[in-house]
């Protein structure tokens, strides 16, 4: 539409431009002496176009003989640019195939003429791990680096990446490091961290590096959950003394020292550094005021300084709980440490018959072998075998021996 409406205001003006001439033609005359010269009007300005536009082109032709080695120059280089770009993508196809070896070759030729030099790095530090060699990945590293120093992000992520993959776990953890005091908020460097701090068993870095992890999106937040736990958990049951495991329990959350895996954790440590008085107290207030099933059932292994006062505690929750097939477990053992046989082994069949897993088979079993009554206790040692084991992982029973013919006469057959 500009287009028309340029071409019909250009016509426009030749058109008055042609009237003005036929009217009056006028004229021009140039003087020199001894010599005159006198044109038309229109001869004059179609002269004057063509004198321009010769003289324009001939400064064109000027500039463009005078630019032609930098044009060339210009186009050689935008070549092999593109030759390299073409390498540089080859080659990354060839790091996600697989081909190693393939993808150096094409990630390290031409590579004076690409314009990311650290990228072509960065996969040639793919290949050589995929080919087994540390040393070479490691100097390709370098070389990104110093290429663009700008990405030390990047390319520190992609080294700690292939640390932990190689197997090279702390060295990684060491890169994770240097790596979040220049970018704390960086969800790939936070999620790493967590992930390499879990194998590590660095419970204590993972609950420092957690919080930022959750909240910038680099652990999901049921994950962050579940690791936290898990954390404070092993730090619980590795506490080596009495004043480093109060403090990490009393460290923990309001809410965290009510949760029933922590508090497992925390008194079955209690139990193993002698606190058995403190742990079975503890485990029968929580029980009491919160039923958890795991709680009941560590509450029977409890050995505390009066076994009575243990079972007449325990009995009192059977009002409430008495299809429980832990709390009839935990019954039986408290029943045990009391001596009283009879009482242990009404429990113990309670808590066959409410489902009870394998492990009251066998107290049963042993129990009746006290009693004497062993073709009983067998019985049972099979049944909680074949509870224990999954009906599809079972051996295939083996089909009756037939009896083997024997020949007549004194010798038996060859």
């Amino acid at each position: 539409m500009k287009s028309l409406l340029i071409t019909l205001v250009a016509l426009a003006l030749a058109v008055v431009f042609a009237l003005l001439v036929m009217k009056d033609p006028g004229y021009v005359l140039i003087t020199l002496k001894p010599w005159s010269i006198e044109l038309s009007l229109t001869f004059f300005l179609v002269l004057l176009a063509a004198v321009f536009v010769l003289l324009y082109l001939a400064i064109r032709f000027l500039v463009r003989t005078w630019n032609t080695p930098k044009d060339v120059k210009r186009w050689r280089k935008q070549r092999l640019t593109t030759k390299a770009h073409k390498l540089q993508t080859r080659g990354m196809m060839r790091v996600i195939e697989g081909d190693w070896k393939k993808a150096e070759q094409q990630l390290m030729s031409h590579l004076a003429n690409s314009e990311t030099p650290a990228l072509n790095y960065l996969g040639a530090a793919h290949a050589a791990q995929g080919r087994g060699n540390l040393e070479q990945r490691d100097r390709y590293l370098a070389l990104a680096h110093k290429a663009d120093p700008s990405q030390v992000v990047a390319i520190g992520l992609t080294q700690a990446t292939l640390q932990y993959r190689s197997g090279q776990t702390e060295q990684a953890l060491a890169t994770l490091k240097s790596l979040r005091g220049r970018a704390p908020k960086n969800p790939k460097v936070l999620g790493l961290s967590v992930k390499v701090m879990a194998e590590l068993q660095d419970w204590k870095g993972l609950l420092d590096t957690l919080p930022a992890a959750r909240k910038y999106g680099g652990v999901p937040a049921e994950d962050a959950v579940r690791l936290q736990s898990r954390a404070n958990q092993q730090l619980l049951a590795h506490s080596p003394e009495d004043g480093q495991l109060e403090s990490a329990w009393q460290s923990l959350a309001r809410d965290d020292r009510r949760d029933p895996e922590l508090l497992k954790a925390y008194a079955e440590r209690q139990i193993e550094l002698g606190n058995v008085q403190h742990a079975e107290e503890l485990l029968r207030k929580e029980i009491s005021r919160n039923w958890q099933p795991a709680l009941v059932r560590l509450y029977g292994r409890v050995k505390g300084n009066d076994p009575a006062r243990q079972l007449k505690a325990a009995e009192k929750w059977a009002a409430n709980h008495e299809d429980s097939p832990e709390l009839m477990l935990t019954l039986a053992q408290l029943s045990l440490n009391n001596e009283l046989w009879g009482k242990a082994r009404a429990y113990l069949e309670a808590c066959i018959a409410s489902g009870g897993s394998a492990e009251a088979y066998r107290e049963l079993g042993q129990l009746l072998e006290q009693l004497d009554e062993r073709d009983a206790a067998l019985e049972l040692y099979r049944d909680g075998l074949e509870r224990a084991v999954p009906s599809d992982q079972r051996p295939v029973a083996l089909p009756a021996a037939e009896p083997v013919p024997t020949a007549t006469g004194d010798k038996p057959p060859d």
